[in-house]
Formats: structure tokens, sequence, C-alpha cells
């Protein structure tokens, strides 16, 4: 499983929302500058947090994003799925439907671990809220983040 920046960019602007979640609407250009990503990368963001029902938008002089449901209801899984479309791509799930060919279908000893694994890493990403992030914003992060999130 590879963190990329589009998730990791995704979680923060939804943290940077859900600190603002009952207040004004925040604009693209004022979540750029707050969480130091480009604007353009933060509209497309937005726009897939928004088709997927995570985040509204709002028109005019006061316009800008606002959740649309309280944070304690948004699991990061959501999020990760809104903006990569799968938390955990399967191994085996590069061979159905006949892309390529696996010489193990039918018998593979493998297979169950891949499955557990993405189970086990699907239960982990929604059973935090982003109530639970930001509880824990500010708490200094254990790991240098240096080189861990990837580019698609």
């Amino acid at each position: 499983m590879r963190i990329t920046s589009s998730v990791e960019y995704a979680t923060r602007l939804m943290v940077a929302l859900s600190r603002a979640f009952g207040q004004t609407p925040l604009s693209a250009e004022t979540l750029s500058e707050t969480e130091n990503v480009p604007v353009d990368y933060v509209n497309q963001i937005l726009l897939r947090l928004k088709r997927a029902g995570l985040v509204e938008s709002h028109r005019g002089i006061r316009g800008g994003y606002t959740l649309s449901k309280r944070p304690e209801q948004v699991k990061l899984g959501q999020v990760v799925r809104a903006v990569e479309g799968e938390i955990f791509e399967s191994v085996c799930g590069r061979y159905e439907g006949g892309k390529k060919d696996c010489h193990h279908q039918g018998r593979c000893g493998i297979s169950p671990v891949w499955r557990r694994l993405g189970a086990m890493i699907e239960e982990y990403f929604d059973g935090i809220t982003l109530d639970n992030l930001m509880q824990e914003q500010g708490m200094p992060c254990p790991v240098k983040l240096e080189g861990l999130f990837h580019e698609r």
C-alpha cells in the first residue's frame, strides 16, 4: 500500500475543514495557503471530495467549502476512497477480468493473506474519524515523513 500525496493532502484539507466546522466556509485559496498545497491541486481534491458527498460548496462572497457531515461522522477510509477509489489494491485483483494471467488461480496459498491484509487495512482506516485526527493534531510525529508520500 502506498500513501500518495493526494491522500495526504485530502486528509489535511478535511482536517482543516473539520476545525472550521459550523463556521464560515473556507475558500480553496485559504485552504491552499494554510495547508501549503497548490491551489489547482486543492481544487481537484475538493472536487473529488464533493463528488463523494464529503464536502459541500457554497457560492457567493462568503462562499467556499464545508464538511457535509460532522467530523465524527466522516471516516478516513471515506476520504481515501474518494481520492483513490480504493484503500488497498488487492494483488489478486490485478488479475481479474482477464487483464493478465495468474498461474496460481484456484490454488494460491498467498491470496488469503492479501485478502486478510486488505480487510485489516480497510477496517483500520474506517475506524478513524476526522474528529480523531483533530484530537491528535499537534502531537509529534514519531516517523520522519520525508520521502514517505509518493506522487501518482
